[in-house]
């Protein structure tokens, strides 16, 4: 992997806030101290964990990331420390789990707060011993590892509630960082959303595009729940709606804040996963399409001519749109039941 990505230079963020966090991160980066990061979702705590990685002696050794949140118990324990083969039903075969592959580098554990107390327990045993066995299995193994954990829970009262141990706590909580939500760290948004705008361009093989002032001033003043990862997704959302045009605020109303539901089973295989990656992309853009191009209309009376002026697009692409789905003005509002309407675009 290339790791000049995460060279600390090469991390968007010139707000005070992160700033302070660089600072705190080169400190500890090239020790072997186990680090948590704590923050929203959304926030990046991956990106610093892997700065963290290859700003350290291990850089040379994998970095593993594990998202405790999706596995089951058994599964998670599987993965972690492996399984020797008949330990359970459907272990045909002996497993390496992720402590072994991370053996000389750097093991991230993403939303350790979700383990359960008996994980807790192992985990523990690890950290202290340096040592672990694997599911079903007698024989100890050494591997040396470092340790970051990330969170968005609040461990304390989960410690205060008997959720989670507090020896563990005190073990994994040496040296804490704090990532701080998009809300407050404003002085990077525009230029996260110019990163994202550039590099989503030419994923997609679209002319360079910019955003309007007022765009931007849009992106500026939302709240961000979702944090970097929802401005991403917005960024993304708005260069396809804006077809190569200058992304302006009309394309961003309908988008803020706005997450389709969709009603989709939990994929059980990579294969699964990645076709569920292309439907909820596909989905996602047709929710946003038509919502777009409702509200537009909505807004301006639904008048054709003056809705296409407010999104900056033209009227034919606009029209196109609509087409897409069945959109049609009917008496002053808009009516998806194929019936045909006169031109109200007329202006």
């Amino acid at each position: 992997e290339d790791d000049s990505r995460y060279r600390f230079e090469n991390i968007i963020g010139d707000s005070a806030a992160m700033q302070a966090v660089f600072r705190l991160v080169a400190r500890r980066a090239p020790t072997n101290s186990t680090v948590m990061l704590r923050g929203e979702s959304g926030t990046g705590k991956e990106l610093i964990a892997r700065a963290i990685h290859y700003n350290s002696l291990r850089k040379e050794q994998p970095f593993v990331p594990v998202d405790c949140t999706s596995l089951s118990e058994s599964l998670l324990e599987s993965e972690l420390f492996g399984h020797v083969k008949g330990s359970f039903t459907g272990a045909i075969a002996n497993k390496k789990g992720l402590f072994e592959t991370a053996d000389g580098g750097t093991l991230f554990l993403d939303e350790i707060g979700n383990i359960t107390l008996s994980t807790q327990a192992k985990l523990l045993r690890f950290i202290e011993e340096r040592e672990f066995k694997a599911v079903g299995d007698t024989r100890t193994q050494k591997v040396d590892i470092r340790l970051i954990t990330a969170t968005n829970k609040d461990l304390e009262g989960m410690v205060a509630d008997g959720e989670f141990r507090e020896d563990l706590y005190y073990r994994i909580n040496i040296f804490p960082i704090e990532i701080p939500p998009l809300r407050g760290r404003r002085d990077d948004i525009p230029v996260l959303a110019n990163h994202f705008l550039k590099q989503i361009c030419k994923e997609m093989s679209q002319p360079a595009s910019e955003f309007s002032p007022g765009a931007l001033n849009l992106l500026m003043n939302h709240d961000w729940p979702g944090n970097v990862r929802e401005l991403e997704n917005v960024v993304e959302r708005a260069v396809i709606l804006a077809g190569g045009d200058v992304i302006r605020q009309g394309h961003l109303v309908d988008i803020m804040g706005m997450l389709p539901q969709i009603d989709l089973d939990v994929p059980r295989t990579s294969e699964e996963l990645k076709q569920l990656k292309k439907t909820v992309r596909q989905k996602s853009v047709e929710s946003v399409e038509k919502q777009f191009v409702l509200g537009a209309l909505k807004r301006n009376g639904w008048n054709v001519t003056r809705a296409a002026e407010e999104t900056g697009m033209q009227r034919s692409n606009f029209q196109a749109l609509m087409a897409k789905y069945d959109i049609r003005i009917r008496g002053g509002e808009a009516a998806q039941d194929g019936e045909s309407s006169g031109d109200t675009g007329a202006s």
